[in-house]
């Protein structure tokens, strides 16, 4: 246990920039950004005589709206956790792709792989470690970061309201949504490990194997058969599923670095609630893990197990680099 606890350590500081400081760089900017457009349609309902809706000044229209539309307010900041974590998830999936595709390879490229191969460790904790820090440890950070922005941006975006008239603050902060959200998101994280692991797990794969460029052999790879199945079809029109091909393998496949892209490959809408439109976090939470129901999951997660055992395997014999 405590070589494994090292062993991520390791790897945390090793890839500290992509696990750590791209998340915080890019959801500080995001932040920034969402508070200087609050602050800039603050002024402009404020500058001069003030803005006018329907010939009711901005700040007088809080008395005239409907409790409705004041609860509808509410309820989109209270949702503000969904919108401002979608940056992060794009830098997670960025992350995750590159970390896995690079994690074993530079080890050879570096020959520091010569230097754990003569620590007490062996090939199957070093590569469970990556293994847990890529799909465990490196979604934790963008989700927790995520929580931050949202209240940053509902507060902001409520004072703001609250400077033109428009009280909505109080009910936002007693919505349970407002805290229930994130742990409705967080407790989608075991479905994403379960969906990302197969893709990891190729990547991984070709990582630790590959004698060069191993970007080119990941994606070639697929991508290349994937053509070679259409242009084959077109030429002899005898039924080769490349379409199935292109949407369950390659889509798959790349698809498989982005949270929540598991909801477009199946319909799991009839029994979840989840309806046209913007679901909530209870619905999102229920259709996520609906597809454990599926079989072609579990198929994926059984062939990531069998790379994940090649990959052992390669690490083992292939340190030339």
């Amino acid at each position: 246990m405590n070589t494994m606890k090292w062993l991520v350590k390791r790897e945390y500081w090793e890839h500290k920039g992509g696990i750590f400081w791209a998340p915080i760089i890019v959801g500080a900017f995001f932040t920034v950004m969402l508070l200087i457009s609050v602050l800039v349609a603050v002024l402009g309902v404020n500058h001069g005589d003030g803005m006018h809706i329907n010939g009711v000044l901005v700040q007088n229209l809080s008395a005239q709206m409907p409790l409705e539309d004041k609860l509808n307010i509410a309820h989109g900041l209270s949702m503000s956790y969904l919108y401002s974590i979608l940056p992060l998830l794009a830098v997670l999936a960025f992350v995750v792709f590159f970390y896995s595709l690079s994690c074993l390879y530079d080890d050879r490229k570096d020959k520091s792989v010569l230097f754990w191969k003569s620590m007490p460790v062996s090939d199957t904790q070093t590569v469970m470690s990556k293994l847990f820090t890529i799909l465990v440890l490196t979604p934790i950070i963008p989700l927790a970061l995520g929580v931050i922005i949202a209240v940053i941006f509902a507060l902001g975006a409520g004072l703001a309201l609250q400077s033109v008239g428009v009280s909505v603050l109080g009910t936002t902060l007693s919505s349970s949504e407002f805290y229930l959200l994130p742990l409705q998101l967080l407790a989608c994280l075991p479905i994403y490990i379960l969906w990302a692991f197969p893709s990891v797990a190729w990547f991984m794969m070709v990582s630790a194997w590959s004698p060069r460029f191993p970007i080119l052999w990941a994606v070639g790879i697929p991508v290349i058969i994937g053509v070679l199945l259409s242009i084959s079809e077109g030429m002899s029109g005898v039924g080769i599923p490349h379409a199935w091909y292109w949407e369950n393998i390659v889509g798959r496949l790349f698809g498989g670095f982005l949270p929540g892209v598991w909801l477009a490959f199946f319909d799991v809408t009839s029994h979840t609630g989840v309806r046209d439109g913007s679901p909530g976090g209870l619905e999102i939470l229920q259709a996520s893990w609906a597809i454990l129901g599926y079989a072609k999951v579990w198929i994926a997660i059984g062939l990531g197990v069998v790379m994940t055992y090649a990959t052992i395997r390669l690490r083992r014999f292939r340190d030339d680099g």
